[in-house]
Protein backbone atom coordinates (compact mmCIF):
# COMPACT_ATOMS: atom_id res chain seq x y z
CA UNK A 1 0.00 0.00 0.00
CA UNK A 2 1.63 3.73 -1.04
CA UNK A 3 0.40 5.77 1.61
CA UNK A 4 1.39 8.81 3.37
CA UNK A 5 -0.58 11.39 5.98
CA UNK A 6 -3.24 13.66 4.56
CA UNK A 7 -2.95 15.98 7.03
CA UNK A 8 0.07 18.64 7.33
CA UNK A 9 -0.14 18.34 11.28
CA UNK A 10 0.38 14.78 11.12
CA UNK A 11 4.71 14.36 12.27
CA UNK A 12 6.51 11.13 12.19
CA UNK A 13 7.46 9.73 14.71
CA UNK A 14 11.38 7.95 15.69
CA UNK A 15 10.09 5.69 12.94
CA UNK A 16 8.52 6.10 9.35
CA UNK A 17 6.23 3.86 10.07
CA UNK A 18 4.63 5.94 12.89
CA UNK A 19 2.40 8.53 12.42
CA UNK A 20 1.73 11.34 15.11
CA UNK A 21 -1.64 12.54 14.50
CA UNK A 22 -2.29 16.34 16.80
CA UNK A 23 -5.52 15.64 18.21
CA UNK A 24 -8.13 12.96 18.64
CA UNK A 25 -10.27 14.36 15.30
CA UNK A 26 -7.05 14.77 13.31
CA UNK A 27 -6.11 10.76 14.10
CA UNK A 28 -9.63 9.42 13.33
CA UNK A 29 -9.13 11.54 9.96
CA UNK A 30 -5.82 9.87 9.48
CA UNK A 31 -7.49 6.27 10.02
CA UNK A 32 -9.88 7.21 7.76
CA UNK A 33 -7.47 8.14 5.00
CA UNK A 34 -5.72 4.57 5.70
CA UNK A 35 -8.57 2.69 5.36
CA UNK A 36 -9.92 4.34 2.45
CA UNK A 37 -6.39 3.85 0.58
CA UNK A 38 -6.72 0.23 1.14
CA UNK A 39 -9.71 -0.24 0.49
CA UNK A 40 -9.41 1.47 -2.84
CA UNK A 41 -6.75 -0.21 -3.98
CA UNK A 42 -8.60 -3.61 -2.82
CA UNK A 43 -6.41 -4.89 0.23
CA UNK A 44 -7.25 -6.61 3.35
CA UNK A 45 -6.55 -4.34 6.13
CA UNK A 46 -5.71 -5.61 10.02
CA UNK A 47 -6.16 -3.57 12.82
CA UNK A 48 -4.42 -4.11 16.63
CA UNK A 49 -4.79 -1.45 19.47
CA UNK A 50 -2.58 -0.93 21.93
CA UNK A 51 -3.20 1.28 25.23
CA UNK A 52 0.35 1.91 25.73
CA UNK A 53 2.15 3.07 21.94
CA UNK A 54 5.33 1.82 23.51
CA UNK A 55 4.00 -1.55 23.58
CA UNK A 56 5.97 -4.34 20.80
CA UNK A 57 4.43 -6.79 18.22
CA UNK A 58 4.97 -9.22 20.67
CA UNK A 59 2.80 -12.57 21.14
CA UNK A 60 1.40 -12.58 24.89
CA UNK A 61 3.73 -15.97 24.73
CA UNK A 62 7.11 -14.29 24.20
CA UNK A 63 6.34 -11.44 26.67
CA UNK A 64 5.59 -13.72 29.35
CA UNK A 65 8.86 -15.17 28.39
CA UNK A 66 11.07 -11.60 28.44
CA UNK A 67 9.16 -10.78 31.96
CA UNK A 68 9.21 -13.92 33.71
CA UNK A 69 12.37 -15.77 32.52
CA UNK A 70 14.36 -13.40 31.15
CA UNK A 71 13.74 -10.47 33.89
CA UNK A 72 13.16 -8.24 30.64
CA UNK A 73 10.23 -5.89 30.56
CA UNK A 74 7.89 -6.61 27.76
CA UNK A 75 8.53 -3.19 26.42
CA UNK A 76 11.87 -3.78 25.93
CA UNK A 77 14.14 -6.02 23.46
CA UNK A 78 16.88 -8.17 24.56
CA UNK A 79 20.36 -7.59 24.37
CA UNK A 80 21.00 -8.11 20.77
CA UNK A 81 23.71 -10.22 20.76
CA UNK A 82 21.56 -12.36 22.62
CA UNK A 83 18.46 -12.42 21.04
CA UNK A 84 20.47 -13.27 17.78
CA UNK A 85 22.65 -15.98 19.44
CA UNK A 86 21.69 -19.69 18.83
CA UNK A 87 21.28 -20.04 22.65
CA UNK A 88 18.32 -17.83 22.35
CA UNK A 89 16.58 -19.33 19.20
CA UNK A 90 17.42 -22.96 21.38
CA UNK A 91 15.59 -21.90 24.34
CA UNK A 92 12.37 -20.14 22.28
CA UNK A 93 12.12 -23.01 20.31
CA UNK A 94 11.85 -25.48 23.31
CA UNK A 95 10.00 -23.52 25.50
CA UNK A 96 7.52 -23.06 22.91
CA UNK A 97 7.03 -26.48 21.49
CA UNK A 98 7.06 -28.37 25.00
CA UNK A 99 4.09 -25.95 25.92
CA UNK A 100 1.95 -27.36 22.35
CA UNK A 101 2.71 -31.02 22.42
CA UNK A 102 4.30 -31.45 25.38
CA UNK A 103 2.29 -29.66 28.23
CA UNK A 104 -0.70 -28.79 26.48
CA UNK A 105 -2.81 -29.80 23.34
CA UNK A 106 -6.60 -30.02 21.99
CA UNK A 107 -9.00 -31.39 24.49
CA UNK A 108 -10.61 -34.49 22.82
CA UNK A 109 -13.82 -32.71 22.89
CA UNK A 110 -12.15 -30.62 19.75
CA UNK A 111 -10.22 -33.53 18.27
CA UNK A 112 -13.98 -35.31 18.44
CA UNK A 113 -15.96 -32.18 16.92
CA UNK A 114 -12.68 -32.14 14.29
CA UNK A 115 -13.87 -35.44 13.39
CA UNK A 116 -16.96 -34.41 12.33
CA UNK A 117 -16.41 -30.87 10.59
CA UNK A 118 -13.31 -29.86 9.06
CA UNK A 119 -12.13 -27.80 11.82
CA UNK A 120 -8.44 -26.94 12.91
CA UNK A 121 -8.37 -28.27 16.67
CA UNK A 122 -4.93 -26.88 17.36
CA UNK A 123 -6.39 -23.35 15.92
CA UNK A 124 -9.35 -23.64 18.07
CA UNK A 125 -7.15 -24.74 21.17
CA UNK A 126 -4.86 -21.28 20.51
CA UNK A 127 -7.83 -19.30 19.54
CA UNK A 128 -9.56 -19.97 22.65
CA UNK A 129 -6.66 -19.09 25.06
CA UNK A 130 -5.99 -15.96 23.16
CA UNK A 131 -9.73 -15.11 24.07
CA UNK A 132 -9.99 -16.63 27.15
CA UNK A 133 -6.74 -16.06 29.10
CA UNK A 134 -8.17 -17.46 32.04
CA UNK A 135 -8.27 -21.00 30.76
CA UNK A 136 -4.54 -21.08 29.60
CA UNK A 137 -2.79 -24.00 31.17
CA UNK A 138 0.60 -24.28 32.62
CA UNK A 139 2.97 -21.98 34.11
CA UNK A 140 3.25 -19.94 30.09
CA UNK A 141 1.25 -17.95 29.15
CA UNK A 142 -0.17 -17.51 25.72
CA UNK A 143 0.91 -18.59 22.07
CA UNK A 144 2.58 -17.71 18.95
CA UNK A 145 -0.59 -16.24 18.03
CA UNK A 146 -1.57 -12.51 18.03
CA UNK A 147 -5.35 -11.18 17.95
CA UNK A 148 -5.80 -8.52 15.31
CA UNK A 149 -9.27 -7.18 14.15
CA UNK A 150 -10.80 -6.42 10.76
CA UNK A 151 -12.64 -3.57 12.43
CA UNK A 152 -10.77 -0.37 13.04
CA UNK A 153 -13.32 0.62 16.09
CA UNK A 154 -12.78 -2.63 17.79
CA UNK A 155 -8.95 -1.75 17.65
CA UNK A 156 -9.95 1.36 18.86
CA UNK A 157 -11.70 0.25 21.80
CA UNK A 158 -8.30 -1.41 23.40
CA UNK A 159 -6.51 1.34 22.28
CA UNK A 160 -8.33 3.16 24.79
CA UNK A 161 -9.70 0.90 27.36
CA UNK A 162 -8.12 1.68 30.71
CA UNK A 163 -5.49 4.10 29.38
CA UNK A 164 -4.51 6.69 31.31
CA UNK A 165 -5.39 10.59 29.94
CA UNK A 166 -1.34 11.22 30.39
CA UNK A 167 -0.82 8.17 27.82
CA UNK A 168 -0.62 7.84 24.19
CA UNK A 169 -2.29 5.05 23.07
CA UNK A 170 -1.61 3.09 19.44
CA UNK A 171 -3.32 1.28 16.21
CA UNK A 172 -1.43 -0.77 14.12
CA UNK A 173 -2.33 -1.43 10.58
CA UNK A 174 -1.16 -4.21 8.99
CA UNK A 175 -1.43 -4.50 4.89
CA UNK A 176 -1.85 -8.20 3.97
CA UNK A 177 -1.80 -7.71 0.69
CA UNK A 178 1.83 -6.20 0.85
CA UNK A 179 3.06 -9.16 2.70
CA UNK A 180 3.48 -11.60 -0.01
CA UNK A 181 1.22 -15.14 0.27
CA UNK A 182 1.00 -15.14 4.33
CA UNK A 183 -2.37 -15.40 4.39
CA UNK A 184 -3.92 -19.00 4.99
CA UNK A 185 -7.42 -20.23 5.10
CA UNK A 186 -6.73 -24.16 4.55
CA UNK A 187 -3.29 -24.67 6.39
CA UNK A 188 -3.83 -26.25 9.52
CA UNK A 189 -1.78 -24.71 12.51
CA UNK A 190 -0.45 -28.26 13.14
CA UNK A 191 1.34 -28.10 10.26
CA UNK A 192 2.42 -24.41 10.73
CA UNK A 193 3.71 -26.24 14.17
CA UNK A 194 5.83 -28.69 11.91
CA UNK A 195 7.58 -26.02 9.87
CA UNK A 196 7.89 -24.14 12.98
CA UNK A 197 10.05 -27.39 14.24
CA UNK A 198 11.49 -28.59 11.38
CA UNK A 199 13.60 -24.87 11.24
CA UNK A 200 14.01 -24.98 14.95
CA UNK A 201 15.79 -28.61 14.80
CA UNK A 202 17.72 -27.72 11.72
CA UNK A 203 19.09 -23.62 13.04
CA UNK A 204 17.00 -22.26 10.03
CA UNK A 205 14.75 -18.96 9.71
CA UNK A 206 11.42 -19.67 11.24
CA UNK A 207 10.12 -17.35 8.22
CA UNK A 208 7.99 -14.61 7.91
CA UNK A 209 4.77 -13.74 10.16
CA UNK A 210 1.48 -15.66 9.14
CA UNK A 211 -1.68 -14.52 9.03
CA UNK A 212 -4.58 -17.33 10.32
CA UNK A 213 -8.67 -16.83 9.10
CA UNK A 214 -9.97 -20.67 9.14
CA UNK A 215 -12.75 -21.03 6.15
CA UNK A 216 -14.49 -22.93 9.39
CA UNK A 217 -14.54 -22.17 12.86
CA UNK A 218 -16.01 -22.47 16.21
CA UNK A 219 -19.04 -20.02 16.74
CA UNK A 220 -18.07 -17.90 19.27
CA UNK A 221 -19.73 -14.49 19.70
CA UNK A 222 -16.72 -12.56 21.62
CA UNK A 223 -14.52 -13.59 18.14
CA UNK A 224 -17.35 -12.65 16.04
CA UNK A 225 -18.09 -9.39 17.56
CA UNK A 226 -14.22 -8.48 17.71
CA UNK A 227 -13.73 -9.69 14.04
CA UNK A 228 -10.58 -11.48 15.01
CA UNK A 229 -7.83 -12.53 12.99
CA UNK A 230 -4.36 -14.31 13.66
CA UNK A 231 -0.97 -13.55 13.07
CA UNK A 232 1.42 -16.30 13.94
CA UNK A 233 4.71 -14.42 15.31
CA UNK A 234 6.84 -17.60 13.59
CA UNK A 235 10.43 -16.21 14.89
CA UNK A 236 9.56 -15.37 18.51
CA UNK A 237 13.20 -13.50 18.42
CA UNK A 238 11.41 -10.43 16.77
CA UNK A 239 8.63 -8.63 17.44
CA UNK A 240 6.52 -8.09 14.04
CA UNK A 241 7.51 -4.75 13.24
CA UNK A 242 11.43 -5.41 12.80
CA UNK A 243 10.03 -8.46 10.69
CA UNK A 244 8.06 -6.32 8.71
CA UNK A 245 10.25 -3.41 8.15
CA UNK A 246 13.24 -5.72 6.72
CA UNK A 247 10.54 -7.35 4.30
CA UNK A 248 9.19 -3.30 3.28
CA UNK A 249 13.17 -2.66 2.76
CA UNK A 250 14.17 -5.93 0.80
CA UNK A 251 11.59 -5.11 -1.42
CA UNK A 252 12.34 -1.72 -2.27
CA UNK A 253 10.74 0.21 0.50
CA UNK A 254 7.66 1.38 -2.20
CA UNK A 255 4.96 -0.31 -0.38
CA UNK A 256 4.03 0.29 3.40
CA UNK A 257 3.23 -2.83 5.02
CA UNK A 258 2.05 -1.16 8.30
CA UNK A 259 1.63 1.39 10.01
CA UNK A 260 1.62 2.57 13.82
CA UNK A 261 -1.36 5.35 14.14
CA UNK A 262 -0.71 7.21 17.61
CA UNK A 263 -3.26 8.11 19.76
CA UNK A 264 -2.22 11.77 21.58
CA UNK A 265 -2.70 11.78 25.20
CA UNK A 266 -5.62 13.89 26.72
CA UNK A 267 -7.99 12.23 24.68
CA UNK A 268 -9.19 9.33 26.03
CA UNK A 269 -12.88 11.02 27.33
CA UNK A 270 -13.77 11.77 23.86
CA UNK A 271 -12.11 8.65 22.73
CA UNK A 272 -14.49 6.63 24.92
CA UNK A 273 -17.66 8.86 23.47
CA UNK A 274 -16.68 8.48 20.28
CA UNK A 275 -16.84 4.70 20.88
CA UNK A 276 -20.31 4.51 22.35
CA UNK A 277 -21.93 6.35 19.83
CA UNK A 278 -20.73 4.20 17.58
CA UNK A 279 -21.75 0.96 19.78
CA UNK A 280 -18.32 -0.17 20.94
CA UNK A 281 -18.61 -0.82 24.88
CA UNK A 282 -17.41 -3.42 26.99
CA UNK A 283 -20.90 -5.11 26.44
CA UNK A 284 -19.90 -5.49 23.04
CA UNK A 285 -16.59 -6.34 22.80
CA UNK A 286 -17.41 -9.38 25.53
CA UNK A 287 -20.67 -10.50 25.16
CA UNK A 288 -20.09 -13.26 26.87
CA UNK A 289 -18.56 -12.22 29.77
CA UNK A 290 -16.38 -9.55 31.32
CA UNK A 291 -13.08 -8.31 30.86
CA UNK A 292 -10.39 -11.23 31.18
CA UNK A 293 -8.63 -10.74 34.27
CA UNK A 294 -5.04 -11.20 32.17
Amino acid sequence: MKISPSIKSTEYGNHPYEWLPCCFDSFLQELHHIKETGSSDEHLLIFRGHKDKRWLLDSTFIRHIKENILGVSAISKVRPDYRKSLEFHMMLGSLFLYKFGTQTEPSQELRDIAEEHPIDPWFEWMKRIQQYPDEDLGPMWGSFLIDWTQNEKVALYFANDRRSDISEGAIWIADVNSMGKVLHRDMSVLEIMQIFQDAFKNDKQFGCPLVFYPHMQIDNQRAKNQDAIYVAQMDLRYDLSEIWTHMEQKNGGDEKIFIKLVLPSGTSDKCKEWLSNNDINADFIYPDNKAPTI
